[in-house]
C-alpha cells in the first residue's frame, strides 16, 4: 500500500490571558492549513502577552515553569462536499536542517506526554467545524529547555486504481508546539547572518544565500527579503523574498536562498538583507557578485584559455627551437 502526506501547518503555547485568534492586534489569525481533500486546523487563541507576535498566532509557543497548565482550543474545519472522520493526536517532532519536521505515527516524546486532547477523534458533516481543546501539563520534574511537537488531524481514505491496486491515502495538517520549560526568564532570541553569498548557476540565474545562525537559546522561524543596491551605474533591485523560511534550533545553522532575476547584472552590488523570527529582527550588508560558480561556463571558459595559453607557450618554444637548429646546420656543413 501506498501512503501519502501532503499539507503540513503547525503552531504552539504560552501561559497567560488568552485573546481569540482572529481579533488578536496585529496577529491576524492564520487561515485554516488546508489540504488539497479541503480539511484545515488552525490555532483559535493567542496569549495576550504575545498578540503582536506573528508565531504565537500560527504556533503554540511559550516558556513555563515546571508544573505549569497550558490550554488551548483549536478549530478542525471540513471543507469537503461529503462528511468526514478526522483523527486528532499529538505527535513527536524535530527541527534538523533547517526544518520543523513533524514525526507521523504518533511517535512518543517526553512532550506528548504531557499533551491531552479533548476528543481523538471527530466526525464533521460537510462544511462545518468543530472546537477541540488540547491541554498540556507540565510536570515538576520535567526536562528543562525546549520541546517540540505537533497536534495532527488527520484523514485516512482507502481508493482503489484501474490496475487494481489499492491505495491507502494520509493526508494531515498540523499545529507546531515549541515549548521552553526553566525556573528563570525565557532564554534569549538570537541569530546572526554569518554570510552572504552571490553566484549564479550553470545556467545564468543569479542566486544570493545567506547563512543564518542560531546564536541564542529559543528555536528560531527566519523569513526575510534582500534588497540590491550600488549596482553598476549607482542601481538598485528588489527588495526579493527569500525562497525558502528556515527553522533553527539553538546551536543550529542554515542557509536561505534569495533569487534575483535573470537578466540581473554582475554587479558588484550592495546586499541589504533584512530577516525576521516573529518579533524578532535582524539585518546585515555585504557587497556581492554575481558570477558564475564553480564547474560552470565560466569555470571551463578560464580552463579552456588556460589549456590555450599552456598550447600557445609550448608551440612557441617548439618554433624557436627549430629555428636555431636550422640555423646551426648550414654552419656544420660549411666547416
Amino acid at each position: 500500500m501506498v501512503r501519502r502526506l501532503l499539507a503540513t501547518c503547525l503552531l504552539m503555547a504560552a501561559a497567560g490571558a488568552l485573546v481569540p485568534a482572529a481579533v488578536a492586534a496585529a496577529a491576524p489569525a492564520a487561515p485554516a492549513a488546508a489540504a488539497p481533500q479541503g480539511f484545515g486546523l488552525r490555532l483559535i487563541d493567542v496569549p495576550a502577552a504575545a498578540a503582536r507576535d506573528p508565531r504565537a498566532a500560527r504556533y503554540i509557543v511559550g516558556y513555563v515553569r515546571p508544573g505549569s497548565v497550558i490550554r488551548r482550543r483549536i478549530l478542525v474545519v471540513n471543507g469537503e462536499r461529503r462528511s468526514g472522520r478526522f483523527t486528532i493526536y499529538s505527535d513527536a517532532a524535530t527541527i534538523t536542517h533547517g526544518s520543523f519536521i513533524g514525526l507521523a505515527g504518533a511517535t512518543r516524546s517526553e512532550l506528548t506526554s504531557w499533551i491531552r486532547l479533548s476528543r481523538s477523534r471527530v466526525r464533521l458533516r460537510a462544511g462545518s467545524s468543530a472546537v477541540e481543546r488540547v491541554t498540556i501539563r507540565v510536570p515538576k520534574l520535567a526536562t528543562r529547555g525546549e520541546h517540540y511537537g505537533v497536534i495532527w488531524v488527520q484523514q485516512r481514505a482507502r481508493t482503489r486504481a484501474r490496475s487494481g491496486v489499492a491505495v491507502n491515502e494520509i493526508n494531515r495538517v498540523g499545529i507546531r508546539i515549541y515549548l521552553g520549560v526553566g525556573r528563570g526568564g525565557a532564554a534569549p532570541v538570537r541569530y546572526a547572518v554569518t554570510s552572504v553569498t552571490g553566484t549564479r548557476t550553470p545556467k545564468g540565474q543569479p542566486e544570493l544565500t545567506v547563512h543564518v545562525s542560531n546564536t541564542g537559546g529559543q528555536a528560531v522561524d527566519v523569513d526575510g527579503t534582500v534588497r540590491l543596491t550600488a549596482g553598476p551605474g549607482g542601481s538598485s533591485d528588489g527588495p526579493f523574498r527569500s525562497l525558502n523560511v528556515i527553522s533553527l534550533a539553538p546551536g543550529q545553522s542554515g542557509n536561505m536562498t534569495f533569487a534575483p532575476p535573470r537578466d540581473l547584472p554582475d554587479g558588484p552590488w550592495r546586499a541589504v538583507v533584512s530577516l525576521a523570527s516573529g518579533l524578532s529582527k535582524e539585518n546585515a550588508s555585504a557587497t556581492v557578485v554575481f558570477s558564475t560558480s564553480g564547474g560552470g561556463p565560466g569555470w571551463l571558459q578560464i580552463t579552456l584559455l588556460t589549456l590555450a595559453g599552456i598550447a600557445g607557450v609550448a608551440l612557441l618554444a617548439l618554433i624557436t627551437a627549430r629555428i636555431r637548429r636550422a640555423r646551426r646546420l648550414p654552419a656544420r656543413a660549411h666547416a
